[in-house]
């Protein structure tokens, strides 16, 4: 076997993967994690997290919050499925055997090309399996939005669809400044209503005049006696019966290198912002 051969099977056992409210900060190659997720006000609890503070070697971890929409059926299953997705990728693999062998030098341009591949890989097929299972359990409208990070050495890779968000504090001068990482994805921005109006769907201002996408069936649904839902976004897991009107699963994917004035990334679903 050649020392930069990828496995063949990356061992999901091997993970530390928290899914609930971390009760002490968890400290990996000098870096300090944790999670929490609060019902709030709410009646039910759609939100979904994974957290792994080390993703097979120190040097790399990922998390992501999930939002559910239509209740927690896609946020449940995208949370308990992206980490094999991205797991399948070849890059994932590729950069874990490069990290194990003697020249495991790997740089941050070659290590952003392999992640953005494998973070759109993993939202892309996570999506496909959902739609697959909301098919099967006549799920229509189910669907989640989803941020995530993907940490390597200072190198952080963010994928979002949807409105949950991304943010940095940066310390300048002795004063906390926060950067968004991500923009929300809404039906009413010019690129997304485009793909949305190309598609059959349309644009509709609801509860406060709030941007929603609305499926070229609605009113048809409607009148047969159906209930069809619109979405505050356009960019989701799931929603399967928006995704023929132009809902999309294409990630958003950006890099960014940490430097020691940031002090913390932080990401959330809507519910906190």
């Amino acid at each position: 076997m050649s020392e930069f051969q990828a496995p063949a099977v990356l061992d999901m056992n091997e993970l530390d993967i928290r899914k609930a409210t971390t009760p002490e900060l968890i400290i990996v190659n000098q870096r300090a994690y944790e999670a929490t997720t609060s019902i709030g006000l709410r009646p039910t609890q759609e939100d979904r997290f994974i957290l792994i503070p080390k993703f097979f070697v120190d040097e790399m971890a990922f998390c992501g919050v999930f939002d559910g929409t239509v209740g927690p059926d896609a946020s449940e299953f995208v949370a308990q499925n992206i980490c094999s997705h991205l797991c399948e990728t070849e890059e994932v693999k590729e950069m874990i055997a490069l990290h194990n062998s003697s020249n495991g030098n790997i740089t941050n341009e070659v290590a952003a090309g392999k992640i953005r591949i494998a973070m759109r890989s993993a939202f892309l097929n996570a999506d496909a399996a959902l739609i697959r299972m909301c098919a099967d359990k006549e799920l229509h409208y189910a669907s989640s939005t989803g941020v995530s990070a993907f940490l390597w050495k200072n190198l952080l890779t963010v994928a979002h669809v949807g409105d949950s968000k991304a943010c940095i504090a940066k310390v300048k001068d002795n004063e906390v400044q926060p950067e968004w990482l991500t923009v929300d994805h809404k039906p009413h921005m010019p690129h997304e209503l485009q793909r949305i109006e190309r598609n059959g769907g349309s644009l509709a201002w609801l509860h406060g005049n709030k941007p929603y996408i609305r499926g070229g069936d609605f009113f048809r649904r409607q009148a047969n006696g159906e209930h069809p839902k619109q979405l505050n976004y356009s960019r989701a897991f799931g929603g399967k019966d928006l995704k023929m009107f132009g809902l999309s699963s294409e990630p958003d994917i950006n890099h960014f290198e940490i430097t020691p004035e940031d002090k913390l990334v932080l990401i959330a679903s809507d519910g906190l912002w």
